[in-house]
Parts: structure tokens; C-alpha cells; sequence
């Protein structure tokens, strides 16, 4: 009789314990167990329950072998194939966990994996606070969805607005990149990466290397701020904005812009800058300076606006220059209102009213010419219609050559040798004595055609071709009128000095590394 009145009393016990968790929805509820074992540890009641058990908050359901109830606080520690489910979306499992009802903060422990519809993160740690819908791993964790696998040490995810943040130690890797920085924040969603910190992005195609910004890991498409690099085989762009569209190959930068070509040795730096690679042009404008460096010297090229075209199909390059251009090298200096320089045959031609000057002792004119470029060494300049050469002798006096046309030739020394003058050749050419430090009268002829020939930029021969007409003139009969030939125009003050055209020397335009005009704009979103 007494062990079946003791067996009555726990029966009792038992249906007013599920009574009592029924009547408070708030509550953590047992639904299920096959045993529950009432203990009293330090005057406090816990109940020891022996499953396969769930229990249930709200829409939140868990599972386990075993756990102990503390329902003074609402906390449970769970033992053995844990699981919680809340509502239809996120699934959390792990080898140990506990709950507390109260806060609604639930704590997993051992080989934890988190599923939230098509993502799947793996730590062995993880806190989960149902009531902020955010879960945290502070020592390591591995998130899988359809298109990435992020790692990092650790690690925070809102279950509603399906943003991550990752710290230390952060990749994302895709089959197309691999995604590195120090601190994240990766959209589900939209599957935007937003970064403030040093991040290096490796691609199939080249490297992106920023300090802030933000790169959609499906479409490609970037927006970096911060002094930033893309790094491709062929070239490297540096910048302070970056704006980049990899599926359409559209870039734009801003701000102390350096792109390099690799291939030909060539820098181009300015303001602004716009890349389109399936048309196969980049432009650079505001304060636009190009700078193509062989042996140890530099050719400055300076405009308001540079475009790069390359031709793909006959791979070829082209370089124009548009507005107030500049150009100065060791042994060639100009200015021009345009230019067109063409890397395939090494040609230099100016437009629109330009002069040169080989070293400071000749002047080179003509509605256009175009320069031949040999081992980054002048090899010879044709001036093509109203063509015009003044060289200075030793004693300053200006010698002049003028014809339809010209081709001059130059020497390993980058020094003018010879001028061949093709059609209407007029020449004035000062005799020196001996010594060169005396005139002994001035030769002005006419010709056809005439070849002139020079040493250190002195007259020592010209051969007159054709019915050659002309006199010469002994030193007392030489007026100033006599002296120039029509169009002669000394411009010597005119010609660029370097600082001129290396203006952008100062400006901090250093790549990154780790150890404007309808441009898109960096979107910022709170957690």
C-alpha cells in the first residue's frame, strides 16, 4: 500500500509540473520526455529530464537527450544531439548547449551548425540571442551558401537582416576570387561585401587591393574609397576612389590616378580617370601626365586629357594627347595643341601649330610633325607643310633651314645631323672662322631641295640641289632684316622645363599593398 501511494504522489507531482508549464506561454515548456526526476541542489528546485525531451518557447522549439530544468529561472542545460528550431527558418545543433528563457540567449558547445535557409555556418562555439535574432562565434567559424565559403576567427550573424560582420583573419572565397581582409560585412542578401579595413581581393584576371568600400561578390562590381590598386597582367591602376564593374569591364577612379602599362613602361597620372576594357580604352584628364621610361630616361607628356585605345585584334596601342600639350625628355622638349603617339612603330605626331627643341640649340616648326622613335632615342623627324629649323652656332647666331617638307636625322647622342629639305628650300647659314669666334659672312640661298648637315648643332655643310640661287654676304653688309628668312619666329622661351610637365611629382600617388561623373556611389548600411 505505501509504494503505491508513493507511486500516486509522483504521478501527481509530474501531471502538475506540465499543468503548471502549460498555464505560462512565456515560460519555457516541457512538451516531451520519458523521465523527470525532481531534485532540490543548494534549496533550489531542478529537474533532471531524461528524453529524447523538447521544450518550447514561443516558436522556439528544443531538443536533446537529456537536460537539466532550473524553472525558478527559466534555464535549461542540454546534453546530447542538441537542437533548436525557431520559427520555419533557422536551425541550430550542437553536442552541448544551455538556454536561458529569461533572455532568451542560447549558448552551443561542439561541432555547432547553424542553418538558416541557404546558408550553413560550422563553429564549435556559438551564442545565440533570439530576441536581437543575432548569433555570435568568437574562436572561429565557416559560413557555406550558394556562391561563397567565408571563414574567420570571429563572427557575428542577424538572423533578419541576414548581414554578417566578420573580424580577424577574414576570406571569402568564390571560384572566381578569393576575398581577404581583417573586418566584414557581408550581405546575404545582396551578397555585397562592405569592408573598412585592408582588403585584398584576388581574381582570375588580376588583384584589387583597398582600405574601405564595398564589392558584390556575384556581379563583381566595386566601389572602393581609401588609396585603392587593381592590378591586372597588363596594367595597375591607383587610386583614392575606385569604382569598378568586372562582368562589363568599366572602371573609374578619381583622385591622384596612376595607371601603369607594363608592357611599354608607361605611367600615366591625373586627376580623373575612366577605363572601358571591351572597347579597349582608358582616358585620364585633370592634370594629365603620361611618362614612358626606357634606360634611365623619362619622356614627360603632359595635357588636359590622355586616352589610351588599344586594338585588340592587331593588338596595337595608341596614346592621344588633347589640350595645351607638353612633352619634355633630356633631349627633345614641345608643346602642341595635340598628339598622337603610337607605341606599335614607336611614332610621336603633333598637331596643330607645334614646335620643338633638341637640346637648347635648335628649333624644329611645321603644321605637323611626327617623330621616329628608335631604342627611346630620336632616330629622325619629318615636318610636314610650312617646315621651319633655326639651330644656334656658338657666337648665338640663329642658322635656318626652311622648306615644304623635312626629314632630320639624328645621331646615337640624340643630336641632329642631317636635314633633308624636300620642295621650296630656303637657308641662311652664318660662316665662322676657324676659331668660331668670328663671322666671317652669311650664305642665303635658294634651292629646290637642299641637304644640310651639322655637327653639335653647327652648320658644316649644305649641298644645294636643283638650280640653286642665293648669295653670300660679307659681315659688313649683314643687316638684322637680312639675317631671317620669312615665318622666323625664335621661341625659345616657350620651351617646357621639367617641373612643367612632371606636375603631379609632389602628390602622394603610392599603391597599396598589404605588407565624379555618373560614378557609382559606396552604400552604407547599418547592421
Amino acid at each position: 500500500m505505501k509504494i503505491l501511494q508513493t507511486l500516486l504522489v509522483v504521478m501527481w507531482g509530474v501531471a502538475a509540473t506540465f499543468s503548471s508549464y502549460a498555464q505560462t506561454k512565456d515560460k519555457v515548456q516541457l512538451e516531451q520526455a520519458n523521465d523527470l526526476i525532481v531534485e532540490v541542489k543548494n534549496g533550489k528546485e531542478v529537474r533532471k529530464i531524461i528524453g529524447p525531451a523538447r521544450f518550447r518557447q514561443k516558436e522556439t522549439l528544443l531538443y536533446c537527450d537529456s537536460a537539466y530544468l532550473h524553472p525558478e529561472t527559466d534555464f535549461i542545460e542540454a546534453f546530447g544531439n542538441v537542437k533548436i528550431v525557431q520559427g520555419d527558418s533557422v536551425t541550430v545543433t550542437g553536442n552541448t548547449g544551455t538556454y536561458d528563457g529569461r533572455s532568451r540567449l542560447a549558448k552551443m558547445r561542439g561541432n555547432v551548425v547553424m542553418n538558416d535557409q541557404k546558408m550553413t555556418l560550422n563553429t564549435e562555439q556559438l551564442d545565440y540571442n533570439m530576441n536581437t535574432s543575432v548569433a555570435y562565434y568568437p574562436n572561429h567559424g565557416t559560413i557555406i551558401d550558394e556562391d561563397n565559403t567565408l571563414t574567420s576567427l570571429e563572427g557575428y550573424y542577424n538572423t533578419k537582416t541576414k548581414i554578417f560582420i566578420f573580424k580577424q583573419n577574414v576570406t571569402i572565397v568564390n571560384p572566381k576570387y578569393t576575398l581577404t581582409s581583417e573586418s566584414i560585412r557581408y550581405d546575404a542578401n545582396t551578397k555585397v561585401a562592405y569592408f573598412t579595413s585592408l582588403t585584398r581581393i584576388v581574381g582570375e584576371n588580376g588583384t584589387l587591393v583597398a582600405k574601405e568600400g564595398d564589392y558584390n561578390t556575384v556581379s563583381g562590381v566595386s566601389n572602393f574609397k581609401g588609396r585603392s590598386t587593381i592590378e591586372y597582367s597588363k596594367y595597375t591602376l591607383t587610386a583614392d576612389v575606385i569604382n569598378h564593374d568586372k562582368l562589363n569591364e568599366i572602371g573609374y577612379a578619381e583622385g591622384n590616378v596612376v595607371l601603369v602599362a607594363k608592357e611599354d613602361s608607361t605611367v600615366i597620372e591625373g586627376d580623373i580617370g575612366r577605363y572601358f576594357g571591351k572597347e579597349g580604352t582608358s582616358r585620364v584628364y585633370g592634370n594629365a601626365v603620361a611618362k614612358n621610361i626606357v634606360n634611365h630616361d623619362t619622356l614627360y607628356l603632359t595635357a588636359d586629357t590622355l586616352l589610351s585605345v588599344e586594338d585588340k585584334e592587331k593588338k596595337t596601342r595608341k596614346m592621344f594627347a588633347y589640350n595645351k600639350v607638353k612633352i619634355f625628355k633630356s633631349d627633345l622638349q614641345g608643346k602642341c595643341d595635340s598628339l598622337v603617339y603610337n607605341y606599335s612603330d614607336s611614332t610621336i605626331t603633333f598637331f596643330r601649330d607645334p614646335v620643338l627643341w633638341n637640346n637648347d640649340k635648335s628649333q624644329l616648326n611645321g603644321d605637323t610633325i611626327t617623330i621616329q622613335m628608335a631604342n627611346n632615342k630620336i632616330d629622325r623627324m619629318f615636318l610636314r607643310s610650312n617646315a621651319f629649323v633655326i639651330s644656334l652656332d656658338t657666337l648665338e647666331n640663329h642658322n635656318q633651314v626652311k622648306g615644304r617638307q623635312m626629314v632630320a636625322f639624328f645621331n646615337q647622342k640624340s643630336k641632329m645631323e642631317r636635314v633633308n629639305v624636300n620642295g621650296n628650300a630656303e637657308n641662311i647659314t652664318f660662316v665662322l672662322n676657324d676659331a668660331n669666334t668670328e663671322v666671317r659672312g652669311m650664305n642665303k640661298m635658294e634651292s629646290s631641295n637642299m641637304i644640310v648637315r651639322l655637327n653639335d648643332s653647327k652648320v658644316k655643310q649644305v649641298t644645294y640641289l636643283n638650280k640653286p640661287e642665293g648669295a653670300f654676304i660679307p659681315p659688313h653688309e649683314i643687316e638684322g632684316p637680312a639675317t631671317r628668312l620669312k615665318g622666323f619666329k625664335w621661341r625659345i622661351k616657350e620651351r617646357p622645363v621639367k617641373k612643367e610637365v612632371n606636375i603631379r611629382q609632389k602628390t602622394d600617388k603610392s599603391p597599396v599593398t598589404l605588407k565624379g561623373k555618373n560614378k557609382p556611389e559606396l552604400v552604407k548600411k547599418g547592421f
